[in-house]
């Protein structure tokens, strides 16, 4: 069933795409390629603009440094401190790095909370959605981090401050701490200064794709099964998630006026996803969906991808996949990411 609504939406011809309409009077919003009025629009609109950083004062501090036996790695535990809506705080980041001298490109991956012991076992294989022991041995470092430990997904959690409508929400915050991984990275000499990567699933999805359009340190983001507010488009929907519904139960996501704003008219925006994608070019992209992931709508993210692939001039720099199953974050999505890096010169091959 869902490869026949795949076909019926999708009509390819060469490097053509058309969408056949999900409602009458629907239409893709034209492309915008200029960068900094699609940050602006989005920021503004969607996820709140951020505060002036200048004051800030940053914080990154290495708490162990441990031998790992297979794959051959170090495990380094970092804290680093990070503005939010509630004020700094301080948040737990572990990065493993291969042996040897590098330098090594980087995944960062903002995370969900993991149960300790899977989470300490990853270079085994023990969380699927962070599966160090198939990224070190290819000859990428990778680092994660809890989302929760910045500024926890709670409905309530923004509840009793004083908000502007287009203040800043929960993923402008997780993707500025994305950022401030890439911060305390540039200062590591095993580190590839020009080959950072952000991975992200779902809400985490929509995290990454944020964190790739408005830091271009990041050559390369990869949202996965990230659906509306991610790679999604609004206006191409086959039983996914509405803006009414995402904005209602997940109201600190966004800036408060993302809901007053566009609740209601998914088919009527002025804008959709596929800027935000084309937002990222020249960079490296590469969108992953799961057929069985209906609420995440992979034709709507398909569609966003392939209109916004006109952004670029090389389209090798884009991929799409999709994958049997369901929603997540799986080795078999990290397997695509880490290969199309490789086929970009970001380390050898498979």
């Amino acid at each position: 069933m869902h490869r026949i609504l795949f076909a019926s939406l999708i009509l390819a011809a060469g490097t053509s795409f058309a969408v056949e309409e999900t409602q009458p009077g629907s239409r893709a919003p034209k492309l915008v390629k200029d960068r900094a009025r699609v940050i602006e629009f989005f920021s503004e609109n969607v996820y709140g603009v951020q505060p002036d950083f200048s004051g800030f004062i940053r914080e990154e501090k290495i708490l162990r440094e441990e031998k790992i036996d297979t794959p051959a790695s170090r495990r380094l535990t970092v804290r680093i401190n990070t503005p939010t809506p509630l004020g700094t705080t301080n948040f737990t980041a572990t990065a493993y790095v291969p042996d040897g001298e590098g330098p090594f490109p980087v995944f960062v991956m903002p995370g969900f909370p993991t149960p300790i012991r899977d989470f300490l076992l990853a270079h085994k294989g023990k969380d699927s959605r962070w599966p160090v022991d198939i990224i070190v041995p290819r000859g990428y470092a990778t680092m994660t981090f809890n989302v929760d430990d910045v500024l926890k997904d709670d409905a309530h959690v923004l509840d009793g401050i004083e908000r502007a409508s287009n203040s800043w929400g929960a993923i402008s915050t997780w993707a500025h701490a994305a950022s401030r991984c890439v911060d305390w990275l540039e200062t590591q000499p095993w580190a590839d200064k020009t080959k950072f990567a952000v991975v992200g699933l779902s809400r985490l999805g929509k995290t990454a794709l944020w964190a790739a359009a408005t830091d271009e340190r990041f050559a390369m983001v990869c949202p996965t099964c990230s659906g509306l507010f991610g790679a999604r488009m609004a206006t191409r929907n086959l039983g996914g998630e509405t803006i009414e519904r995402i904005t209602r139960v997940f109201p600190h996501w966004f800036a408060p006026q993302c809901r007053e704003k566009w609740s209601g008219k998914d088919y009527e925006l002025p804008f959709d996803q596929h800027w935000l994608l084309g937002a990222v070019a020249p960079r490296l992209i590469a969108v992953g969906s799961a057929w069985e992931d209906s609420w995440a709508c992979p034709p709507g993210e398909m569609a966003s991808f392939f209109l916004a692939r006109e952004a670029w001039k090389d389209k090798s720099r884009c991929n799409y996949h999709i994958r049997e199953g369901k929603h997540g974050l799986t080795p078999e999505d990290w397997k695509v990411y880490l290969d199309f890096a490789g086929k970009h010169g970001w380390t050898r091959a498979p």
